[in-house]
């Protein structure tokens, strides 16, 4: 099988992106696939969709709950979250000369983007099998403990059922691997940053590029070979992000300084 680098949860942070990129670069991929959330939270969302439509090879995006939010409309978000989808709606959104800035053609793919794809008996998806765009699976459901008032056990037997035999997921920007068989999560560092694909069915996330959440403020991806996973860390110039939030008047400051900290 090809070597595939898997990236998530981009939310128009370019210092990150590019980050990321030079690193895959020296991984000598035959591919990048993204599962989803390319815009919201950050500072540069026009370049991050314009760069992903570059780099990544077609039919291999999704689109995550916030490039879907940004379109339509942001229900269900918090206050930052909300006003920075609708801060990325002005700036995205194709107008009468839409067409002479390339804003028309974004739109259009950011509204079309499909919500996953199968490649033999792997699937991709942005949140979960079940529900594509929204629903987490999180550490906390394997431990037993609810997110929101779900049935943890019934949220991970539902959602393997749909798993052909490995699925990639992003949504939570917490990398790790949760087991089929046991419904155990498995950390990177459990894992020293590497997983072997065997006979089980996993959901593995792949972590986020753009606002990691699991104490690491460096990005996270993977490398995908059919055989194995590896997650692959990336420092970044966190400040120049952060500072450009900060001086973002429609963008909370809380978006730029947890940054800083990865949570």
């Amino acid at each position: 099988m090809r070597r595939i680098a898997i990236i998530s949860d981009i939310h128009s942070n370019m210092a990150a992106l590019n980050a990321v990129l030079a690193d895959i670069r020296d991984q000598k991929v035959d591919a990048i696939y993204c599962l989803g959330d390319v815009v919201g939270y950050g500072p540069e969302p026009a370049e991050a969709m314009r760069t992903i439509i570059e780099v990544c090879e077609p039919g291999k995006i999704i689109a995550g709950n916030h490039d879907h939010a940004v379109i339509h409309e942001p229900i269900g978000f918090n206050a930052e979250a909300r006003n920075a989808a609708l801060w990325t709606n002005q700036v995205i959104r194709s107008g009468f000369l839409g067409f002479l800035s390339g804003r028309s053609k974004r739109w259009k793919w950011l509204r079309d983007l499909p919500t996953s794809f199968t490649e033999g008996d792997v699937l991709y998806v942005h949140a979960s099998p079940r529900q594509h765009l929204e629903e987490y699976i999180l550490e906390e459901h394997t431990l037993g403990r609810s997110f929101m008032g779900e049935d943890p056990r019934q949220l991970l037997e539902e959602n393997f059922a749909l798993v052909p035999k490995t699925c990639f997921v992003g949504h939570t920007h917490r990398p790790g691997v949760i087991t089929g068989d046991d419904f155990t999560w498995h950390s990177l560092t459990s894992l020293d940053y590497r997983w072997n694909i065997d006979a089980r069915k996993t959901i593995i996330n792949v972590g986020s590029v753009g606002q990691p959440r699991d104490g690491d403020p460096r990005s996270c991806y993977v490398i995908f070979d059919g055989a194995s996973v590896v997650w692959r860390r990336v420092a970044y110039d966190v400040e120049r992000t952060r500072k450009l939030i900060i001086d973002n008047p429609m963008l909370g400051n809380h978006l730029g300084d947890r940054l800083l900290v990865g949570r």
